[in-house]
């Protein structure tokens, strides 16, 4: 959660400066033409106030992200572009996007995953405008396995892993849209046109259909508004995920655990966002159902230990970014105060919530943060 924090606040900065400029040549999306009915399988995403791409209908966990917010976080990382730490992962990654006319920090749309039997499966939303060339791509990203089409989207190669020889399997799946809110990251979803399922990365599942994972239109807008109900206003969703029955901290079990990120749009009730010039707040809430129910004693027990490891982690995280200027101090001494003054827990029988929401800082607590903000930027230099 430490790395989640770190990220999403810096991600809130930068949305000022991305509000309005969101694809390659700098003009924001304009409305999505009318959706095209799609013959034989495809995946129907979920839309609320926000658009979710897969809802699996019975999964040990699941969780998916907004690329929009990645790319927001990405625009104050020092990156060039915000797929610059994918392309990182290979040599081979650049000229396999290449070939397949895929910009990983334009074209894609989210990245999610979820539990498949026991077997992790993994996906990718995007905005392919030559899905006739992934086994093409899949080709260059592993030369020495040549992938095997098996017809209507379905590639598999062999590759090495950690347990030995593995099967993956990459399937394509149409989107079929509904009507798209018309914010503007709803609507830079909606460019998508193709979720991409990979199977079999850790060894154990041979294949399996994506379309059998799914759950049915009913099943799936319910799990998603159940999950995404732990927000204040689901406007400008960034995560949002779900855990199963599992062990917890020793004594106690997960029955069921919700969690979600939020960024959405307000007006003038966010001071610290306000003193940013960013036009969106933070919200993230993590829900948790327990067994047997904590107590108060047990659940501040657990905010200590968190602290301990979360500034660990933080201390670690800001001595990667030391001697990058005063501003970088002023964001990481941010973060402490979203980490005090922002936090709020609550217990209500079994159910213990931890959240952290932007506009419970008030305005005294950021009159230092402010005077050094504007001394590491100048004055109106964080303007949009």
């Amino acid at each position: 959660m430490g790395h989640v924090l770190v990220g999403f606040a810096l991600a809130l900065v930068a949305c000022k400066k991305s509000e309005t400029v969101v694809d390659k040549d700098g003009v924001a999306p304009a409305k999505l033409p009318a959706p095209k009915k799609i013959d034989g399988p495809s995946v129907s995403p979920v839309v609320t106030n926000s658009v979710t791409f897969v809802a699996p209908k019975d999964s040990a966990w699941w969780g998916e992200m907004n690329f929009a917010c990645y790319r927001a976080v990405m625009s104050l990382s020092g990156t060039k572009t915000p797929g610059e730490a994918f392309e990182k992962l290979s040599p081979n990654v650049v000229p396999a996007m290449t070939a397949m006319g895929l910009d990983l920090g334009r074209d894609l749309a989210a990245i999610g995953g979820y539990d498949c039997g026991g077997s992790p499966c993994m996906y990718v939303a995007a905005n392919l405008a030559h899905p006739e060339k992934m086994s093409e791509m899949l080709k260059i990203l592993s030369p020495g396995s040549p992938p095997k089409d098996l017809g209507k989207g379905h590639f598999s190669l062999e590759t090495a892993g950690v347990n030995g020889p593995r099967t993956i399997h990459v399937r394509l799946l149409p989107i079929q849209w509904g009507e798209v809110p018309d914010d503007r990251w709803s609507q830079e979803a909606g460019k998508a046109n193709y979720v991409v399922f990979i199977g079999g990365i850790d060894g154990k599942n041979a294949d399996l259909d994506p379309v059998v994972t799914l759950a049915d239109a009913a099943t799936g807008l319910a799990k998603v508004k159940d999950t995404e109900a732990v927000l204040a206003d689901t406007r400008g969703r960034c995560i949002i995920g779900a855990v199963g029955p599992r062990d917890f901290l020793p004594g106690f079990k997960i029955e069921k655990a919700r969690f979600a990120i939020g960024a959405p749009e307000t007006a003038e009730a966010d001071p610290m966002m306000k003193m940013m010039n960013s036009k969106r707040s933070m919200d993230v809430q993590v829900d948790l159902a327990l067994s047997p129910a904590p107590t108060s004693t047990d659940v501040d027990g657990w905010i200590s230990m968190g602290k301990m490891y979360i500034g660990n982690m933080a201390d670690g995280v800001r001595s990667q970014f030391a001697g990058q200027g005063g501003l970088m101090d002023v964001y990481f001494d941010m973060l402490t105060v979203i980490g005090t003054k922002a936090f709020r827990h609550d217990i209500k029988g079994n159910a213990v919530r931890f959240s952290w929401r932007t506009d419970r800082v008030p305005q005294a607590d950021l009159t230092d943060l402010e005077r050094r903000l504007e001394a590491a930027v100048g004055p109106g230099g964080l303007a949009p």
